[in-house]
This record gives structure tokens, sequence and C-alpha cells, in this order.
């Protein structure tokens, strides 16, 4: 599900945000689920229910998720497509900044070094 670092210096309702990005991403959430309550996701979090309510209306702001009658937020057909759109957009912008540290003076080795840290990082 999706993982909050407290410590991190991203605000806590944009890590929500990343984190059911990445749940469509990866297919665990669809166009058409029903998305996780604002309370239970606060809960299963141990976040305050506005951060999650605050995620969840910039969410909607951007077509991510879509308000149903009776059912509450639904992930939106256009979720995908942005997820997708977005993930391309940063995979060239890695790209490029790997390009820069290399061009900045960083080896190879230490590159990779730091991606592995990075890999570690992440459950």
């Amino acid at each position: 599900m999706i993982q909050i670092d407290p410590e991190s210096s991203v605000a806590i309702n944009d890590q929500i945000k990343a984190g059911l990005r990445g749940l469509v991403a990866r297919g665990l959430l669809r166009p058409g689920d029903e998305a996780p309550s604002i309370r239970s996701l606060a809960v299963r979090l141990r976040v305050n229910p506005n951060t999650v309510a605050r995620a969840f209306r910039e969410l909607t702001l951007e077509g991510f998720f879509e308000a149903r009658r009776g059912e509450g937020n639904v992930i939106a057909e256009a979720a995908l497509r942005n997820v997708k759109k977005g993930l391309g957009n940063l995979a060239g912008g890695l790209a490029e900044a790997v390009r820069l540290a290399h061009r900045g003076g960083l080896g190879w080795p230490d590159i990779e070094a730091v991606v592995k840290d990075v890999r570690r990082e992440e459950p």
C-alpha cells in the first residue's frame, strides 16, 4: 500500500498523492475502482484526516478522481493516462539528471552507488 516517511522533506499530502499514483501505475488500482475512504486511509497511515482530504481534493482537481454520488471517490479514466505521462516525464528528467551528474564530474560507479543506496531505502 502507501508508505509515509514522516522524516521526509516532502509534504505528507504529496506523499499520499504519489502513493495513490503509484498504486495506479502498478495496476493495484484501476479506473472505475473505488478509492479508499479518507478516514480509513488516515487511520491506516496514522495521519490527520484533513491531510488525506487535502490530497484527495488536489487529486480531484487534477482529474485523478471523479466523485460519484453514493460511491465516494472513484479512480478516473484519465488517472492512468496521466500517471503514464508523468512516469515518462519523470524518466526523462531522471536521465537528464544522470547526464548532468556525469558531466559535472561524478563517475559512473558513483552514480550507480547513489542508485543502489536509493533502492535500499525503498521497500
